[in-house]
């Protein structure tokens, strides 16, 4: 009687082990050639990470230095290993969604399709601030800091995980507005929740930048707290977006009502104009056309 139930579920089951099997090799593929790349490209990769000191890490040409024979191969192993999780990121996140999408109702299957793309852009943003803002700014602050006194040398391992970790984190804080917006589309934290809490996100963003930037100085922690702020802002008008019924960002509704009001009554003296100008003009046509009828029947 439940032989068939059986035999449908082991098939079913030998398809969904294949499905994973494949997306499996996928990502490691993707992994392996992300890490022989890195390799590969070792010198630009790590001439890329550099950068951001802009020089300063040691009198040896500004170059960093490694204290133990084995550090550089280390620190080549681990940047080939991070390289290939990058790599294999986006082939994990579409094999998982491309599995669990047959599994999902039409509209979640629509959202998660813009979902997890803006969370992919927005990580990227924050890796950019990082690379581009933050790092220079506070690597120059901190290396420049008492050369009168003693010569920064920096050994390669501390600086690159100052700066992994520096980028992921500032890639964890461009996430907020996606957070934001999901928990407000789950009905988890309302808008108007989020909006009670606004008065709290500058201190907090201070306090938070304070943990998170290696200097104390009011410049870089201003160059981290204020993009959260702002992140923050956006976070709440697109919790908003999420349940537009549930408040009033920055009065939104109020200023489109008080617009449609204006316009609507812009048309209204518009049409009304037009008539009159219409009457005006066209009442010497009419009198000259009901003249030339008059005159054509006398005749």
């Amino acid at each position: 009687m439940l032989a068939p139930y059986r035999g449908a579920a082991r098939r079913a089951s030998r398809v969904l082990g294949r499905r994973i099997r494949i997306r499996l090799f996928w990502v490691l593929l993707a992994f392996g050639t992300g890490a022989g790349s890195s390799w590969y490209y070792k010198e630009t990769i790590f001439a890329l990470l550099l950068a951001p000191a802009g020089g300063n890490l040691s009198p040896f040409d500004g170059l960093p230095i490694f204290t133990s024979p084995v550090s550089m191969m280390s620190a080549t192993i681990q940047l080939a290993m991070r390289g290939g999780f990058i790599a294999a990121l986006p082939v994990l996140l579409v094999s998982i969604y491309t599995l669990l999408s047959p599994l999902v109702a039409p509209q979640q299957r629509r959202f998660l399709s813009i979902f997890l793309p803006a969370t992919v852009v927005c990580f990227l943003c924050g890796i950019a601030f990082a690379y581009f803002v933050m790092l220079p700014t506070g690597l120059r602050f901190l290396l420049n800091f008492g050369t009168d006194i003693a010569v920064p040398v920096i050994v390669l391992d501390e600086y690159i995980s100052l700066l992994t970790a520096m980028m992921l984190w500032l890639g964890v804080v461009f996430e907020i507005p996606v957070v934001m917006f999901l928990f407000s589309k789950l009905r988890i934290v309302s808008y108007l929740r989020f909006s009670k809490l606004r008065k709290y996100v500058p201190v907090s963003a201070f306090v938070l930048s304070a943990i998170l930037t290696p200097t104390f100085d009011i410049v870089n922690q201003s160059l981290l707290a204020l993009p959260m702020i702002f992140l923050y802002e956006v976070g709440l008008f697109v919790s908003w977006l999420a349940w537009p019924e549930e408040g009033n960002y920055l009065f939104i509704k109020t200023i489109r009502s008080l617009v449609s009001r204006i316009v609507q009554k812009v048309q209204s003296v518009l049409a009304r104009a037009l008539r009159r100008i219409q009457i005006v003009v066209g009442f010497p046509v009419v009198k000259v056309r009901w003249a030339y009828r008059k005159v054509l029947r006398k005749e």
